[in-house]
């Protein structure tokens, strides 16, 4: 069984996406404390200690930045297990910001307990592009943090089409997709047949006060449907809620 964790990490500001979070901590926006930032990475910490998994994937994970002390996020829930660890800022793969830019250090990252092989690509439209291309276990995972734009959105979602198709693999596409519009945004990826929307029937998994939305997809292979199984986890910290995805890579889940 390969297990498989994402999360949307909300750059660890303490911030549930309650009203009452968002007015007693909107300060947390402009600068988070260390305490508030370890509270965060500790609760995610134990969380995959408890689940263990062979792949842990984040989107807003902070690499050291103005608004958070410049405090490096990702060795904090890096543990002796872990084979393999990548964090790369999501706008660029450039190093265009200076050290006094609020771009400087948002990131992706994830962490595996086992090889694997991975390139960071980016999309060519929009300022959140960073998609990684992971390969595990002979399965394709691609992890994304798509625009809050639906325009934007829509002309990443063709391009990855694309990049699906190039390769015929048990492929897994998760992320951050921002459907505010709902799931049939996500069209020109599920069209051609190559993915379905394996978590469209989980609930939501954002919350800003009494607004819920599933913004946060898992699509998978049809090939995987019978072997795959999700589920959704609270992350009492952050405005967006965990996925855990099992896949049984050699039969059913």
């Amino acid at each position: 069984m390969l297990r498989i964790v994402y999360a949307n990490l909300g750059y660890s500001r303490e911030i549930n996406g309650s009203i009452g979070h968002h007015l007693r901590r909107a300060h947390h926006h402009v600068f988070t404390p260390k305490a508030a930032q370890m509270r965060s990475l500790g609760f995610v910490k134990e969380k995959l200690r408890a689940l263990k998994p062979d792949l842990s994937c984040f989107v807003e994970i902070d690499q050291g930045s103005l608004t958070n002390g410049f405090l490096d996020q990702l060795p904090v829930l890096r543990e002796e297990h872990h084979q393999f660890a990548r964090i790369d800022n999501k706008y660029s793969a450039t190093p265009k910001f200076g050290r006094l830019s609020v771009s400087k250090g948002k990131s992706n990252a994830f962490l595996a307990s086992q090889p694997v092989a991975c390139t960071a690509r980016y999309l060519d439209d929009g300022t959140k592009r960073l998609v990684y291309d992971i390969e595990i276990q002979g399965l394709r995972v691609m992890v994304v943090h798509c625009s809050l734009r639906a325009g934007v959105r829509a002309r990443q979602f063709e391009q990855m089409a694309g990049w699906i198709d190039e390769r015929d693999v048990p492929t897994m596409l998760v992320g951050d997709f921002n459907l505010f519009k709902g799931a049939s945004e996500l069209a020109p990826l599920l069209r051609r047949g190559n993915l379905y929307h394996a978590n469209s029937a989980s609930g939501p998994t954002f919350r800003f006060g009494p607004y819920r939305a599933n913004l946060d997809s898992c699509l998978l292979s049809p090939s995987l449907q019978e072997r795959a199984s999700i589920d959704v986890i609270d992350q009492p910290f952050s405005d967006h809620q965990m996925l855990k995805i099992d896949i049984n890579l050699n039969g059913s889940a």
